[in-house]
């Protein structure tokens, strides 16, 4: 109960509402009253409380991949600790709590994106990417339901649970495929060695998915694995859009582009397109038709 939660915690928190309850416990919005220190904070929070040790790793594996990392394309992580609650020795993690909706209710609620709604998505998520990449962390599960769209705009990237630092996870039990049926990239699907452009190629299945209002091979990951593009679907987005997409859908890895470059040019095309739409050379298109 919240309030046995807040005695557990020494009174520093006010727990809020109940927002998530997943395979690693349960998530409230929260307020962080105080520091471990007794510094007075005023920090809006998401607070995950861990309720299952076998998920051990998986929150450390998060924690570890992004402690003392700053981007915009990422929650921050507020403070990480265990308390008892009932009587139960608990692991807590307070994330940053990110004002907004998840891509997935977006899209099933209002359907496919504009490529003008698409382009700061992939920027934000790309940024995001290459600053885990810096820890060579490979997050595992871009997906939509892990991407937060937020009321001030732009995007950002959570849930590190399945992430793998690919220096030290390289033994065959930790290839093993941990995230999402239908994103993975072939490389992660088969259990080979990952770097940041898995990540890259998740995130194009996500962009395509956005475009067209559905999954492009219905969650079939065979189907990503045998190689499609982006540009054969009938659509009516921008073409440098839908180009880059066949990049970072690439069957190679080597063929994807790098998430800084990405995201650079997601911005680039971002505002060219605006200034063409303020000129009146071009309106945001809906994309429109399938293959």
């Amino acid at each position: 109960m919240p309030a046995e939660i807040e005695v557990a915690l020494g009174g520093r928190y006010i727990i809020g509402p109940e927002i998530a309850v997943g395979g690693q416990g349960v998530v409230f919005r929260a307020t962080r009253i105080s520091q471990l220190d007794g510094t007075p904070a005023d920090d809006l929070v998401a607070l995950k409380l861990n309720l299952y040790p076998h998920q051990e790793v998986r929150v450390q594996r998060e924690i570890t991949a992004i402690e003392n990392l700053s981007d915009p394309g990422l929650a921050r992580l507020i403070e990480h600790g265990y308390c008892d609650v009932a009587g139960r020795r608990t692991r807590y993690v307070a994330w940053e709590f990110v004002e907004g909706q998840a891509l997935s209710s977006r899209l099933r609620i209002g359907g496919r994106l504009l490529d003008t709604e698409v382009l700061p998505i992939g920027r934000d998520v790309a940024t995001a990417i290459s600053a885990i990449w810096s820890r060579r962390i490979v997050h595992g599960d871009i997906k939509p339901s892990n991407i937060m769209l937020k009321d001030s705009g732009g995007a950002v990237l959570i849930d590190l649970g399945a992430a793998r630092d690919s220096e030290h996870d390289n033994t065959m039990a930790a290839r093993k495929p941990f995230g999402t049926l239908g994103y993975f990239s072939p490389e992660q699907a088969r259990g080979e060695m990952v770097s940041c452009a898995s990540d890259i190629f998740s995130l194009g299945v996500v962009m395509l998915e956005c475009l067209l209002g559905r999954h492009p091979t219905a969650y079939n990951q065979s189907g990503l694995e045998e190689g499609f593009r982006a540009t054969n679907f009938r659509l009516g987005a921008n073409p440098g859009l839908l180009g880059m997409l066949d990049r970072m859908l690439s069957v190679r890895q080597l063929f994807r582009p790098i998430p800084a470059d990405l995201s650079r040019y997601f911005e680039k095309l971002e505002q060219r397109m605006e200034a063409e739409s303020t000129a009146g050379a071009r309106a945001p298109q809906r994309a429109q038709g399938i293959a």
